[in-house]
């Protein structure tokens, strides 16, 4: 474990151990025998840290190995790696990782608001049984205006998947009384900074889209970070939208800039997570950004289900055993002609 781990895990173990001072502290906040769990608990947070200034913390206590960063992130006084837990213990985890999975799935949009003259097509894959992408489709205050939302935290699995559930209630609290793709975005960032202390961070894109007298749309947007959507033109000519700002819950003063452009019948717009790109095959090669580039301008007229679907195959069979490696969520979508 790095010192820089070390210094992440005592900052937790303080946090923890100052919130149970104050409960025990609080004039009856509970009985004897929760107050007792609760004194215990302190103990082990105690030896946590004299195990963060011997440099022993995160070691198992049964193979000597190391427990997994993410265990450690939600419980911090875990002292035993997943290879070592009871089989009582593996049922109640794989119990715990069901519910979180369900949950997960809950917090993505059931049903998807329709845009006046736009096609809208997503797909969602976690890699694991709790994923860290997030997608949302939030109308403008105006009515005029639908917000399309995507995002990707640092990571994977539980600890991910609960960055991004307090991410989505900020945004969609915040999102009723900001339009604004930028000032939304700047918003969310200072929330995220001052609310969630942790080391990971979230890229996100933000845009608003509006349709146009001409039979198109204009797009208002705000990259933080993320990997830049591609517009293919009616066409075929591509072109992305690159950041706008640094990735989110880094710096709360950070200002996301916005930039516009406009789309015609028959141009097509996807936002994708690094998932897509960053798939590896047997010889250690990238999907990247080419491959994704030819692969939609040699399809981008068909069905957008069809469209999104043949994108998922394609980075399956490019992946090392066809599998995915990481999260991965698409959204495509079409002006009318």
């Amino acid at each position: 474990m790095t010192i820089s781990d070390l210094e992440h895990f005592r900052g937790l173990l303080l946090e923890k151990e100052r919130n149970l001072n104050d409960l025990l502290n609080e004039a009856g906040c509970c009985g004897e025998v929760e107050r007792a769990k609760v004194r215990e608990l302190l103990d082990q947070i105690r030896e946590s840290l004299a195990k963060v200034e011997d440099r022993a913390y995160g070691a198992c206590e049964v193979c000597h190995g190391e427990v997994e960063l993410y265990r450690l992130e939600i419980q911090p006084v875990e002292t035993v790696c997943l290879g070592c837990i009871s089989e009582r213990e593996r049922a109640a985890l794989e119990d715990e990782l069901f519910v979180a999975s369900k949950i997960h799935r809950a917090l993505l949009p059931q049903r998807i608001s329709k845009i006046q003259g736009v096609e809208l097509e997503v797909i969602s894959l976690a890699a694991g049984s709790v994923g860290g992408d997030y997608y949302d489709v939030l109308p403008a205050s105006d009515g005029g205006m639908t917000r399309v939302v995507i995002a990707d935290s640092m990571g994977k699995g539980i600890p991910a998947g609960l960055l991004m559930s307090n991410l989505q209630g900020a945004l969609r609290i915040l999102a009723e009384d900001l339009d604004s793709p930028g000032a939304l975005v700047t918003r969310l960032n200072h929330w995220l900074c001052r609310n969630v202390p942790v080391i990971k961070f979230v890229t996100l894109v933000c845009l608003g889209i509006r349709p146009a007298d001409n039979n198109g749309a204009r797009v208002v947007y705000a990259n933080a970070g993320h990997c830049p959507p591609l517009v293919i033109r009616a066409d075929a000519k591509p072109e992305l939208l690159n950041s706008t700002g640094a990735v989110l819950g880094v710096h709360q003063e950070f200002v996301f800039e916005e930039k516009q452009i406009s789309l015609g019948p028959g141009d097509l717009l996807l936002l994708y997570t690094d998932g897509v790109i960053e798939a590896e095959n047997e010889q250690g090669e990238m999907f990247e950004e080419n491959r994704l580039i030819e692969f939609i301008k040699g399809r981008r007229s068909e069905p957008l289900p069809s469209l999104l679907g043949g994108l998922v195959g394609e980075v399956r069979r490019f992946s090392k055993d066809g599998v995915l490696a990481d999260d991965l969520t698409t959204i495509a979508l079409r002006i009318a002609d």
